[in-house]
């Protein structure tokens, strides 16, 4: 009998371990019972490794292109803030607020920009401000109203959500394909051993196939 008619085994075994799956799949386990099905799950395995490890330095990467990115922006886009007076009392908004103000609400203010002159727009300010109030504002060099510069906290967050989402996606695929690859495998060894089985049970057991 063979190596190859040897029981099934899960593929999943304890102790097959990573560096088992290296060895086994360089050919370097040289036990009677590895079968050449247990080298390509093997190999399938150390494919699957390194998926996920080349995913991850994806997810490094973008996770580093995306802060790179952003701290640019904030450094190119010329911001400043300014203080607008309100001419009109705040109306509630139930849109959503550009500047993080909580329970942000809509005022018509009017503010000023050294070599921009006075301007007069519709602002977001807190719920409840009347009107006559100074309320801070983002403005461009031209005196435009722009959104609030993002935060350290916001560009690692968003950092951070380019990383994982990176690395889902690929690590996923990886997991996904590996998955299939190994059924596949799983499917064929065990068609192979039935039909050896087939083969070698009548003389193992006595009966003789009609």
């Amino acid at each position: 009998m063979t190596n190859e008619l040897s029981a099934p085994r899960p593929h999943g075994a304890a102790g097959n371990s990573l560096w088992r799956h290296l060895v086994r799949a360089a050919g370097r386990d040289a036990r009677p019972l590895v079968r050449p099905a247990d080298r390509a799950h093997s190999r399938l395995m150390v494919e699957g490794a390194l998926a996920v490890l080349v995913a991850l330095m994806l997810a490094v990467a973008a996770t580093w292109a995306t802060w790179t990115s952003e701290h640019r922006r904030v450094l190119d886009e010329e911001r400043q803030q300014v203080r607008a007076t309100t001419v009109t009392e705040a109306v509630a908004s139930a849109s959503d607020t550009r500047s993080g103000v909580p329970d942000a609400a809509l005022a018509e203010a009017t503010w000023s920009r050294p070599g921009s002159g006075a301007h007069r727009g519709v602002v977001e300010v807190p719920l409840g401000t009347a009107a006559g109030s100074v309320v801070p504002i983002w403005v461009d060099e031209h005196g435009r109203l722009v959104r609030k510069p993002p935060t350290r906290a916001d560009m690692a967050m968003a950092s951070a959500l380019a990383g994982v989402s990176v690395f889902t996606v690929f690590a996923g695929a990886a997991a996904a394909v590996t998955g299939f690859r190994d059924r596949r495998l799983e499917g064929r060894t065990l068609e192979a051993w039935e039909a050896e089985w087939a083969a070698v049970e009548p003389r193992w057991s006595g009966r003789r196939g009609e």
